[in-house]
């Protein structure tokens, strides 16, 4: 790498990448999948930014590029590339790290994300990466740009002139979400972005998040990419992020993505308060659990302009619940739900299918029990034992995980072999609980009865149709960007 921290001539230009990805129609998420900023990496360009560093981002996923494309928008004189990467496309972007290599020798290849965090060492020692950042980037991204000596930079693994794999400790400070700046938004295509569909109801919408770590702990989550302890922006300064969204983009419906929005109450009824004394006009979704709302608190959040909170049931099986270390029963969740319906919000249920303990039975008792919650969405997952889980551990040791094809690991693949129901039945009702939902007579009469705007007929008919074509096709290819 060449020029010096001290020479702003000199100083390394940055290059982050954040991949395209692809997703098989008969899988619900090329329906109703979100198209959000690569905050991770927009938070890392800001970091250097704000500090006199060059560097830009490449969204692949947002601007539909190919592999060809990319390479085309790489500045030969970068220094730096760095690329993240979930399961399901990290076989994808390794051949993208390797053209890279292979077109531009002297470029410094860098890797960060939960599957590079874990696979550190092999992506490492395979000369896929020369190094990777372990967890959280803002401290390691910003000593690299400095030209600290590697062997001093925390949460670094880094191959060394001998060839070496050298892992570094893992830095123990916790990065403080208030001092970081807000993501680069001015080197984002910020016209592509958009919620999930039926997250929201006005548009232009993004999806933003404001907190770092969940108070779960389920077993097919990971948590050690941001430690253990839960991170927030203030009240005040989520308030700041939404006008500048608001003023400077035009945005109008903002998505909270934080793993459990409302894992701090006082933040929350700060933030509403905040909302609805300054009369900001933002509509508003987040995703929460049953043991962190009541009544009151979703009444609030529905006159600060929340209007659907997603929520993760997962089974009817209270012995399953338990199993996943969910921490609640199903009473909790009637409760939650009964709340919801009092408040006046949509809800959005998340249901998984071929825990370890499922049977035919519980699944067709889950499918059942959320057609009859009275739910305004519902999401059906393939339970995946994702790297770093306790789930995959687990898996692993009982020899129920078929393969380690990452391109399957997308939620509508049966990765487990378990005793007590086949994959290929687990796969089936897959798809018969989507039809059990969304073509239900009652269920499509309520929504289109609920039908009050263009905006709200658009939303349902994409998803009805996107959902009819998801059941409809097997083992293809989505066109990018549906």
């Amino acid at each position: 790498m060449r020029g010096t921290a001290d020479d702003p001539d000199q100083r390394m230009k940055y290059l982050f990448i954040n991949p395209r990805r692809s997703i098989e129609r008969n899988n619900i998420w090329s329906v109703v999948n979100s198209i959000t900023p690569p905050l991770g990496l927009a938070a890392l360009s800001s970091v250097l930014e704000e500090h006199g560093f060059a560097s830009d981002i490449i969204d692949a996923e947002a601007l539909d590029l190919s592999v060809s494309e990319i390479l085309e928008r790489i500045d030969p004189s970068t220094d730096v590339v760095g690329l993240t990467a979930t399961t399901p496309e990290i076989d994808s972007v390794i051949a993208l790290a390797r053209t890279i290599r292979d077109r531009f020798p002297r470029i410094t290849v860098l890797f960060g994300g939960v599957h590079a965090t874990i696979f550190h060492e092999t992506l490492v020692a395979d000369g896929i990466a020369d190094m990777v950042v372990r967890g959280e980037g803002e401290s390691a991204i910003l000593a690299i740009a400095q030209q600290q000596p590697r062997e001093k930079i925390s949460s670094l693994t880094w191959r060394a002139p001998d060839g070496r794999v050298v892992v570094n400790p893992q830095g123990a400070a916790y990065v403080d979400l208030n001092t970081v700046p807000f993501p680069a938004y001015h080197k984002l295509p910020m016209d592509r972005y958009h919620s999930a569909l039926g997250a929201a109801k006005r548009s232009p919408s993004i999806g933003i998040i404001t907190s770092r770590g969940c108070p779960g702990t389920c077993t097919f989550c990971y948590s050690g990419m941001f430690g253990s302890r839960i991170r927030f922006m203030t009240a005040e300064r989520v308030l700041e992020l939404i006008l500048l969204l608001k003023q400077r983009y035009g945005i109008k419906e903002v998505s909270f993505y934080d793993d459990t929005f409302t894992a701090s109450r006082k933040r929350i009824e700060t933030l509403c308060n905040l909302l609805i004394a300054q009369k900001v006009n933002i509509s508003w979704s987040c995703f929460a659990r049953v043991d962190t709302v009541d009544l009151d608190l979703l009444k609030l959040m529905k006159k600060a302009g929340c209007h659907q909170v997603g929520f993760g049931f997962e089974s009817a099986d209270e012995e399953i619940l338990k199993t996943i270390n969910k921490r609640f029963n199903t009473s909790r969740v009637l409760q939650a739900v009964s709340w919801m319906k009092e408040s006046g919000m949509d809800i959005r249920g998340a249901f998984m299918i071929g825990n370890i303990g499922e049977t035919e039975e519980s699944i067709k008792k889950t499918i059942a029990y959320s057609t009859k919650l009275g739910i305004q969405y519902a999401i059906y997952n393939i339970t995946t034992p994702f790297p770093g889980t306790e789930l995959y551990r687990d898996t692993q040791e009982r020899g129920l995980v078929k393969h380690t094809q990452w391109s399957l690991y997308d939620l509508s693949h049966a990765i487990l072999e378990l005793p007590t129901v086949s994959s290929e039945t687990v796969e089936k009702y897959y798809h018969k609980a989507y039809r059990a939902f969304y073509l239900r007579p009652v269920y499509i009469l309520s929504r289109v009865l609920s039908i009050r705007t263009r905006d709200d007929f658009m939303t349902y008919w994409s998803a009805f149709t996107g959902i009819l074509s998801m059941i409809l096709n097997r083992n293809e290819k989505a066109p990018h960007g549906q």
